[in-house]
């Protein structure tokens, strides 16, 4: 039993770095590391299944010293070495000649990861995965019985310890992950609102430096480990900003308590408020003219920003108060109201924090401070709503703003070209609205318990609207 000991721990150390022994029963390793993917067996004792390696010596008798070959041939993701190696060069194992199988080139950490380890169960032909916990208990439970009950007394206890102390480690695979829409642009763009998988993986990899440390959720001795992946958690915010769906429905989706649904998706938006606020930022005065299209050019080449602002419905207060500080006129609802400034070519340079409802265009302006990021000369494109001249005239900023009629006066005919040609450019800040509007977890009537955080998944869902292709072309 000493030497099967050793070659456990001799693998678990060629497959981790950080891997360290204890002898207090505390040391673990996870059933699917064994041939079949229940643990230890009688035909097959030792560990041979790893991420990066396989062996193809599964078994080992410590009375006779045979050994057996593990048929590993149905294990598509891997494929077998030109040439042979020992990964066991110890006096006491020189005995096993080990051959490690390779992965192929193709197949991605990312897809190792989630095929080898980190959810509980044997993939289908189909790709479904089915819990195996209650099944690798009964197999470990069933071996030990059959076999020596004191040589596989530590095996066994070490499985079922994982098994009953470590569930949150071996969740069954969630009904939908990032690798099952990845390869389909229409699919991932349903899901996340992001165009493709090489925007997904490269925002994720901007982000997920600090992932562990900012949301909270890191594994160490004293604290709870992950129930999902990074990606997988990542990819469940992006689903509920997105799709709107009740954390009631995550929770089954992901077979998670929804308890810690929520909790993954607070901590998230904090995140990903702060780690996304690069995707909207104030251009200088040589980008708007580098991207200006001929359209605006011709027209009003001195247009910096275009502007409006939206409103989002809210449950209705119980306060007086507030239900008359968050009633609409325009909605005639209790709403949520923004800024939103686009460039002449449609992306996203400015977004404002979250105003109650019945604040006028003009105070959220003064208030997001907007006029005060433009420069001499510039202009601003309003509709007639946004009568704030007094604030930029003072600044030397232009009011690009439709005429109004006259008392007993119809528009002239100069004065309806100009309000034709306002209206056919400001149409663009209204396809971005829309844009944002995709996200639905702004439909419909937001809960009064999201106002704490309604601001910072507001402008969340702008910044995504960026990662598409802009509204207006340069050519």
């Amino acid at each position: 039993m000493a030497k099967v000991r050793q070659i456990w721990l001799k693998r678990c150390m060629l497959a981790r770095a950080d891997f360290k022994y204890t002898s207090n029963d505390s040391t673990r390793i996870c059933g699917v590391h064994f041939v079949g993917g229940k643990g230890p067996s009688k035909e097959h004792n030792l560990p041979s299944i790893f991420e990066y390696k396989l062996y193809q010596i599964s078994y080992y008798n410590p009375s006779t010293g045979d050994s057996s070959r593990a048929e590993l041939e149905e294990c598509e993701s891997f494929k077998q070495p030109h040439k042979e190696s020992n990964a066991l060069d110890s006096d006491e194992c020189e005995s096993l000649e080990d051959i490690p199988i390779s992965f192929p080139k193709d197949v991605s950490h990312m897809d190792v990861s989630l095929h080898m380890h980190n959810y509980v169960g044997a993939v289908s032909e189909s790709g479904k995965i089915r819990n195996q916990i209650q099944q690798t208990e009964l197999s470990v439970v069933e071996t030990a019985t059959q076999s020596n009950p004191i040589a596989m007394e530590t095996s066994t206890t070490q499985t079922l310890n994982c098994i009953k102390n470590d569930v949150s480690l071996m969740v069954e695979r969630p009904t939908l992950v990032y690798e099952d829409v990845k390869e389909d642009d229409g699919k991932l763009l349903f899901y996340t609102g992001i165009p493709n998988k090489h925007i997904f993986e490269g925002i994720f990899d901007e982000i997920k430096a600090d992932i562990d440390e900012q949301t909270g959720r890191k594994a160490n001795d004293t604290g709870r480990p992950r129930s999902l992946r990074q990606i997988d958690e990542f990819f469940l915010v992006l689903m509920r900003l997105r799709l709107g769906l009740l954390l009631e429905d995550l929770a089954d989706r992901f077979h998670i308590g929804t308890s810690t649904c929520s909790l993954i998706f607070n901590r998230w938006v904090d995140y990903l408020d702060v780690e996304l606020s690069f995707l909207v930022m104030w251009p200088s005065r040589e980008n708007i003219d580098i991207t200006m299209p001929p359209s605006f050019k011709s027209k009003y080449p001195n247009c910096r920003v275009i502007i409006d602002c939206t409103e989002i419905k809210t449950e209705t207060p119980n306060s007086l108060k507030l239900k008359s500080v968050f009633f609409s006129d325009y909605k005639s609802h209790m709403t949520l109201k923004s800024l939103i400034g686009i460039s002449p070519c449609g992306v996203v340079t400015f977004v404002s924090d979250l105003y109650a409802g019945s604040a006028s265009d003009k105070q959220i302006t003064k208030l997001s401070g907007l006029v005060d990021l433009c420069e001499v000369g510039d202009a601003i494109m309003v509709d007639k709503g946004f009568q704030i001249s007094d604030l930029t005239t003072p600044k030397g900023v232009q009011l690009i703003i439709p005429p109004f009629k006259k008392k007993d006066r119809q528009l002239s005919k100069r004065e309806v070209e100009q309000t034709r040609n306002i209206a056919n450019l400001r149409i663009h800040v209204e396809r971005q609205m829309e844009r944002i509007k995709n996200f639905r977890i702004l439909h419909g009537v937001l809960p009064i318990t999201m106002s704490p955080q309604m601001t910072k998944i507001w402008k969340i869902c702008v910044r995504l609207t960026n990662l598409h292709p802009q509204l207006v072309s340069k050519n």
